[in-house]
């Protein structure tokens, strides 16, 4: 260690030997790394480049703390502090101790002798010398301050309090940037036996921001350097400094302990050959934090004679200790002490949770010193550190050998300080006056395991077993122990954990021994353990386990059958037994059941049922058969059984439609209202298939037939449209209807079943029976009312009505006749149900009352049907009112005849005025889609007065014609170019060309397979346009004429049409025997001027802007599909 550019301290390790917080790879810390050849214990040296000879020294937290001389300084520095993080050595903090005032008389202080006390955290330390003065430090410090407070205390040993009972609210607020920095309750132990206890806190600078620290003033910091105050705190350090004991003899005491782990202290203090233990509720009044924590665990001890000491051991040896650490802790709540005496090592463990508090050390021992005292003792987790003046040795905490034996590798004449130990994290450190040494364990309970197996504690055996061979080797033993004393379940529990004794020896020893129980469980952990793939072993054991509970049910069967026999020979009661055994018997069935819930699959089917069945357990025959889902088997067992309702609960649980078919016919026959009510809950069965069950039902005399209502429930509910389903439903309300022994009200609930079902009423009008199946079956059984409705739902009816007359039903022969789809047949069949009135009722008023219901027939129909006798004078009134209609109809139908010719006469009276209408143009009127004025080129003017240039008016009907209009416009554009070609393209040129309509369609034969926007790229409008304006006069001839923006006195061009009269002379010329190629030029005009005609209907039918207004007046104000939010004001 040596001085840095800053005046820090710089950090230099060797590379030879590293210490564990540098390289703890390279020393094998893992148990996977660690051989038989790694030694278990080596010295590692931190080589430091020390400025100073080396006072003290202490690690705690893995955090050093280093205490040497400051010779030769000239500020009056005593001893140099240094603060070195082991997991980062670059973080180091430096503390100087001043030399303290003394008196003039008096000698100045010395560093030789002093004494360093650092807490576990490192982040305290206190330094006593040999003058009685003691200093306070921590890292935040440069400079240790001085406890006056505590002067004259000759200081040997410090005992920490735990961190949660740090004082916070009696420190009181810091200043703004600083913070305090305090000790838990602190027990000072002297040379003297007395024990104080203070609690030590400064103000330090509060960690700062990134960044560079603000300047202070220039008189503030020249102050500072002028006192030498590094620290701005100037308060009391010490506070709440108080005697808490004082032993009965006055001797030094050498070392203390410290431990809380609730509300209870523990306190041990040792001098050189007494052990005094201590322990009590620590003062706490639930405000604020007391003046003093261990004045009240010190109290029973001061006022009464209760005994403190647990131990004295005569000892010439002055150097003693005391080391309290968690390393070789058999629990959490325990802590191991060591206590260094003269007449030997002795070792306990502070058992915090001890109920008599007065005597919680455990476990005591005292190691007898086979190669003399040492001067220094430490403890790690399994071993005792010895180190003596030239040698460390290390004895083992189990068995007391020596594992390690090691000269020290000291200078000449360089001698062993000390000794110190992280309790953290249980590290041990020899150092010297120029030098550290680690000592680095690897691997300490590699044979921990073995010694714990010898001794036969096997908990602890199995919890340090470095691998699954030493794990097993320890069960075996472990069990081998059980077993020789008598604990077989406990045994079979440990064997089954471990493979080292083979299966068949394990169980051959349990056989011997009789004990089944054991053996089971041993089995059964196997089974247990075994792999997934291991098929046939998990076979045989779980087949095996089956007999192993099948014999246990039947031995405490007979144990309990025995002792109830043994009560009742004794004139006594079986009571006590019987829930003994009913108890195990019990326990034996539900471990079967777990069993069958855990290896269902690997079982095999027909040996487990053979097992079960010889031992005649029926109750576990039917758990196994749940188990492994055979439902089959349990639905049979229960039918067999007669628990129906059992065996419809079993379908019902499960989803397996075939079983319901196969055990229909049974459970049909003997529970059919309940099976019923099974069915309707399943509403995937197929009805046709329980057909055969329903035909077993036989409903009783006046009872509900069941098959009936899951025929109903399945036809109307379910919606069924099976033949065979309705074909059954008829057969059964046709038979029921029909049955003389049935009640009347059964017999009538039937018929309008039966009615309904022919009507169709609850299948939305349709029927799904067979209709001839159906008549056949209802003449049979004599109904002839549903014959009646079956005929007339076969349209038969003539047939229908004539059997409604047979059976006297007027009523139902007028439906059935009105049912009739022809007028003529329906007046017949009326007129044969009126002939029936008048021959059943012979009254004229009846007969009248009949017409009434009817308007097909009238009175001069019926009146032949009345005999010649009858008097016809009780129709007078009847004739007139006939009379009177047919004179009001005629009326009507003059004046309708009359309506028609005014409107045919209007007709064409506006057929004539359209020659001679017209209509008024501006000039500067614009064309409705390009805005251009119209007169500019070819037109169409509306009636409406809207106006479209030919082509724009093109453009725009055909972005809007449907897909059928637009194909027949192509293909009359496509005719009308095939008979405007030119001449010169023919074959012969002094013939007129004359191409058929066919031509034509060649050329559209391909527009049917294009789509809508493809085919609108094939419309020329300019060419429409040309073909449609050729040869029209200027004009108005009509309401869709295209009007020519030319010379209206100018002559057709020569590509124009040939007027009518040309066109009469050419027929003139033909009738007087001209070629016949005037004839064909004739044809060709007329068929020329019919596909204008229809281009022009296509194009100008009627004003595009009006029809479009129209379209939209139609459409509803707001689309279904738009947001109600959007219209929202």
């Amino acid at each position: 260690m040596a001085l840095g550019e800053d005046g820090g301290l710089a950090l230099d390790i060797a590379a030879s030997s590293p210490p564990h917080w540098q390289t703890r790879e390279a020393v094998g810390d893992t148990h996977a790394d660690a051989t038989p050849a790694t030694p278990m214990f080596e010295l590692g040296r931190v080589q430091y480049a020390l400025p100073a000879p080396l006072v003290q020294f202490a690690v705690a937290s893995n955090n050093m703390v280093l205490c040497m001389h400051a010779a030769g300084s000239t500020d009056g520095t005593l001893l140099r502090l240094v603060w070195v993080d082991l997991d980062d050595p670059t973080r180091t903090h430096e503390g100087l101790v001043p030399m303290p005032p003394t008196a003039r008389a008096q000698p100045r202080a010395s560093a030789q002798g002093s004494r360093l006390f650092v807490d576990p955290t490192a982040e305290h330390a206190l330094v006593w010398l040999t003058s009685g003065h003691t200093y306070y430090w921590t890292p935040a410090l440069a400079r240790a301050r001085l406890l006056p407070r505590l002067s004259g205390l000759a200081l040997t040993a410090v005992a920490w309090g735990p961190a949660e009972l740090t004082p916070r609210a009696s420190l009181g607020a810091a200043p703004s940037g600083r913070r305090w920095v305090a000790t838990p309750p602190t027990l000072l132990c002297t040379a003297s036996g007395e024990v104080w206890e203070t609690v030590c806190a400064v103000q330090v600078a509060a960690p700062s921001a990134p960044g560079p620290a603000p300047r202070t003033d220039f008189f503030d910091r020249l102050a500072r350097k002028t006192t030498g105050a590094h620290a701005e705190y100037s308060g009391a350090v010490e506070r709440d400094v108080r005697r808490v004991f004082a032993l009965s003899d006055a001797q030094p005491i050498v070392g203390a302990a410290w431990a809380q782990p609730a509300a209870t202290a523990y306190i041990v203090l040792a001098t050189a050959t007494r052990l005094y233990e201590f322990s009590g509720a620590r003062h706490d009044d639930g405000n604020e934090a007391p003046a003093s924590v261990l004045d009240a665990v010190f109290q029973p001890y001061r006022d009464t004679l209760q005994t403190h000491l647990k131990i004295e051991l005569p000892s010439e040896h002055d150097a003693a200790s005391l080391l309290s650490t968690t390393a070789g802790a058999a629990a959490p709540d325990r802590r191991a002490l060591v206590w260094h005496t003269g007449a030997g090592l002795y070792h306990a463990q502070m058992n915090l949770g001890a109920r008599a508090q007065h005597d919680f050390l455990e476990k005591a021992g005292l190691l007898a010193y086979s190669h003399g005292v040492p001067r220094f003792v430490a403890r790690t987790a399994f071993h005792w550190v010895l180190v003596y003046a030239d040698r460390i040795r290390c004895v083992h905490t189990l068995d007391e050998s020596v594992s390690w034996d090691a000269p020290l590798p000291l200078a000449p004449h360089e001698t062993v300080l000390g000794v110190s130990v992280d309790a953290v994290h249980n590290s041990c450190w020899v150092y010297t006056a120029t030098s550290i040494l680690e000592l680095i364990v690897t691997d300490e309970a590699r044979d921990v395991w073995r010694i714990w197996l010898t001794r036969g504690v096997y908990d602890d055996a199995l919890a340090y077993a470095p691998d699954d061979a030493a794990r097993a080797q320890v069960l075996a033993a472990q069990g081998d122990a059980l077993l020789r004393t008598g604990h077989a379940d406990d045994a079979a529990a440990v064997y089954a954990q471990t493979r080292e004794r083979s299966f068949d020896t394990v169980v051959l020893a349990l056989v011997a021994r009789c004990a089944h129980d054991a053996l089971r469980a041993y089995v059964q952990r196997r089974l247990d353990g075994l792999r997934a793939s291991e098929k046939t072993a998990q076979l045989m054991l779980a087949t095996w386990l089956v007999e192993l509970y099948l014999g246990a049910m039947d031995r405490a069967e007979d144990a309990g059958t025995e002792a109830g026999m043994a009560t009742d020979a004794a004139h006594g009661s079986a009571q006590d037994t019987a829930p003994a055994s009913s108890a195990t018997l019990g326990a034996l069935e539900d471990g079967l059941r777990k069993l069958f819930a855990s290896y269902a699959k690997v079982l095999d089917h027909k040996t487990t049922y053979a097992l079960l069945a010889r031992h005649g357990r029926d109750d576990m025959w039917l758990a196994y058969a749940e188990a492994i889902g055979d439902t089959r088997r349990i639905v049979a067992r229960a039918i067999e059984r007669a628990a129906y309702d059992e065996a419809l609960r079993t379908l019902a649980a499960h989803d397996d439609v075939a079983l319901y078919y196969v055990f229909s016919v049974p459970l049909m026959q003997h529970a059919p209202a309940a099976t019923v009510a099974c069915w309707k809950r399943h509403t995937a069965l197929d009805a046709v298939r329980l057909i055969p069950a329903l035909l077993q039902h036989r409903a009783p005399q006046g009872a509900a037939d069941v098959a009936v209502d899951y025929l109903t429930h399945v036809a109307y509910e379910q919606r069924s449209e099976a033949v065979a389903v309705h074909n059954l439903l008829v057969t059964r309300l046709a038979a029921r209807a029909a049955d003389a022994a049935q009640p009347d009200t059964v017999r009538g609930a039937a018929r309008d079943a039966l009615q309904a079902c022919i009507e169709g009423r609850h299948t939305g009008g349709r029927v799904f029976f067979d209709l001839d199946y159906a008549l056949r079956l209802c003449a049979r059984h004599a109904l002839h009312d549903a014959c009646v409705r079956l005929y007339a739902r076969m349209e038969r009816h003539e047939n229908a009505v004539h059997l409604a007359l047979e059976a006297g039903d007027i009523d139902l022969a007028c439906r059935c006749a009105e049912l009739a789809p022809n007028r003529d047949v329906r007046k017949k069949l009326w007129l044969q149900c009126a002939a029936q009135v008048i021959r059943t009722e012979h009254g004229v008023q009846d007969a009248m009352a009949f017409l009434q219901r009817t308007s097909l027939l009238t009175l001069e129909d019926v009146l032949p049907l009345f005999p010649d006798f009858v008097v016809i004078d009780g129709f007078q009134d009847e004739i007139c009112e006939m009379l009177d209609t047919y004179v009001q109809r005629i009326d009507a139908l003059k004046a309708e005849m009359d309506r028609t010719t005014h409107t045919a006469d209007h007709i064409q009276r506006e057929i004539g005025a359209l020659a001679t209408q017209f209509v008024h143009l501006d000039a500067g009127q614009p064309c409705e889609t390009c805005g251009a004025p119209l007169l500019q080129r070819h037109m169409y003017l509306f009636p409406c007065h809207h106006g479209y240039h030919a082509d724009c008016l093109t453009r725009e009907v055909t972005q809007h014609l449907p897909p059928r209009r637009l194909r027949r416009l192509l293909q009359l554009q496509a005719e009308l170019e095939a008979y405007t070609q030119p001449a010169e393209d023919a074959d012969d040129a002094t013939q007129p060309a004359t191409p058929s309509r066919a031509q034509g369609l060649v050329g559209a034969a391909g527009w049917g397979a294009l789509r809508l926007d493809k085919l609108r790229e094939h419309v020329r409008p300019q060419a429409i346009v040309d073909a449609i304006s050729t040869g029209f006069s200027v004009g108005v001839a009509s309401g869709r004429r295209v009007l020519a923006p030319l010379d209206p006195f100018a002559e057709p061009s020569g590509g124009a049409r040939p007027t009518q009269a040309a066109a009469a002379r050419a027929a003139a010329g033909a009738a007087d025997g001209a070629p016949a190629q005037d004839a064909a030029t004739l044809q060709m005009l007329a068929d020329v001027d019919a596909v204008r005609s229809e281009m022009n209907a296509i194009v100008a039918g009627a004003c595009p802007q009006c029809t479009l207004a129209v379209q939209q007046l139609a459409q509803p104000l707001v689309d279904a599909n738009d947001d109600d939010a959007a219209w929202a004001v």
